[in-house]
């Protein structure tokens, strides 16, 4: 299922290594807004729809023990089983959002094609509802995991129902799941936000991707594609229950959204496989049919696997501004993390071209010394990238980007009423149109200005 909106994360375990990405300030981005002029104001300032992808084939879900009849069994999380053709797939436990028939939390095995019922394994620790699945391969642990989008644990079970250990207790709520076998981690996305995280099994935080915003919501599931890229990518989903599911790819190694697309018949999305240029899906549209207010039409309202060929990815265009999630990290001027900027100008190289963000001042900040920090690196192709900081009233500095993140700063006094500080791509100074920036203190008078940005391992 789909769940709510929020943020608030905390770090309980003991030991637990964050991600090397976190500042000792980063102002709220909600301070700067868009300006932009030739080309580059007619690209989205937030993510637009992909293109569609049309289903190849749909097959409805066996039904189980117990189940209702003919309606198969709600699905919530999807997964290969390493050592066979065969896939799994979660069971919720309940046929309606209004109610309808209840069977125990389950993980069902499946055929390949998802047409037969292989054999089905109860949760004995239970969960309240599942979300989530992966199968883990780490040395003689070869076993299923699950969430349940409820609370922080990540529970393990043996193909046989046993235990072979002790959950995991994640520093926040996880919902999408999936296995990284070249990492020997799970990726895990958190249920109140678009974090996506990356943790061994021994609770040690190593990589992060940041998926706020622009999907109608958090990352529902997730599948690792180790033959994509220098090193892998991530297959998403996310989107509204009733319309078209949409599909992400994340390049791991340069840290940054490959595509976007839509999927025509998936519309109540509950787990992926990804292989090669074909995908899988499950989705439950049946349960959402019966809920509280029915939200997809026939002949969406059935439980059932699809099919869809996945096209030759190019890169997608796009721009935006937003802030990762504030979370309850280190006790480092409330441990926030940066935000990212990702600033696409358009394809004219002239004066005219070019995107820009302004931070507005305000009687708060009236004499103070801004000091204005970004570390950054050209997306693609990976090439020399240049922006632009100046006061308003200034002349403009130049300031190069190349394939690793750098820090460059500029100190600007805010004068009163003035909109004084901008950032951003200008034709006359780059022949490339897009940059990846990420804002790692804006310190008026609120503080110190950040510490150097770490990248994350691998981008």
């Amino acid at each position: 299922m789909r769940l709510g909106f929020g943020i608030g994360l905390s770090y309980p375990l003991a030991g637990v290594a964050l991600p090397p990405n976190f500042m000792s300030f980063s102002e709220d981005v909600s301070k700067f807004s868009w300006l932009t002029g030739g080309t580059g104001a007619a690209i989205p300032r937030v993510f637009s729809n992909g293109a569609s992808l049309a289903v190849g084939a749909r097959q409805p879900l066996p039904d189980i023990p117990g189940g209702e009849a003919g309606k198969g069994f709600t699905c919530t999380g999807f997964c290969q089983d390493p050592d066979s053709t065969d896939v799994w797939v979660g069971n919720f436990g309940g046929t309606r959002g209004s109610g309808g028939v209840t069977t125990p939390t389950s993980i069902v095995r499946l055929s390949a094609d998802g047409s037969t019922l292989v054999s089905q394994i109860q949760t004995v620790q239970g969960i309240g509802g599942l979300q989530g699945v992966a199968f883990v391969t780490a040395g003689a642990l070869r076993c299923l995991a699950y969430v349940s989008g409820a609370n922080n644990n990540v529970y393990f079970m043996n193909r046989d129902g046993s235990v072979p250990r002790a959950p995991l207790v994640l520093p926040f709520v996880p919902n999408a799941l999936t296995w990284d076998d070249a990492r020997q981690a799970l990726w895990a996305g958190d249920a109140a936000s678009g974090d996506v995280w990356c943790v061994t099994l021994s609770g040690v935080m190593l990589r992060y991707a940041d998926f706020n915003g622009g999907w109608g919501g958090p990352i529902d599931h997730i599948c690792v594609d180790p033959s994509r890229g220098a090193a892998g990518y991530l297959w998403l989903t996310a989107g509204a229950n009733g319309s078209p599911g949409m599909l992400l790819a994340w390049d791991i190694a340069k840290d940054q959204l490959v595509n976007r697309w839509l999927l025509d018949s998936a519309q109540a999305v509950e787990g992926l496989i990804v292989s090669g240029t074909t995908l899988k899906v499950v989705s439950d549209g049946y349960y959402h049919m019966f809920g509280g207010a029915p939200n997809s039409a026939a002949p969406y309202n059935v439980n059932e696997m699809q099919t869809y060929t996945i096209p030759a990815i190019t890169q997608w265009r796009y721009s935006r501004v937003f802030k990762a999630g504030e979370i309850v990290g280190p006790p480092v001027a409330g441990g926030r993390q940066p935000y990212r900027l990702i600033l696409d100008r358009g394809d004219g190289n002239t004066t005219a071209d070019f995107t820009l963000i302004t931070r507005d001042a305000d009687a708060s900040i009236n004499g103070q010394v801004a000091i204005m920090a970004w570390t950054g690196k050209s997306i693609d192709p990976a090439v020399t990238a240049n922006m632009a900081m100046r006061l308003l009233n200034g002349a403009a500095t130049n300031f190069t980007f190349g394939a690793d993140y750098v820090r460059r700063s500029l100190s600007a006094t805010f004068a009163s009423g003035a909109n004084n500080t901008q950032l951003g791509t200008r034709g006359t100074m780059s022949p490339d149109n897009i940059v990846n920036v990420v804002g790692t203190a804006l310190a008026v008078n609120l503080g110190s200005a950040a510490l150097e940005y770490a990248a994350r391992p691998g981008a």
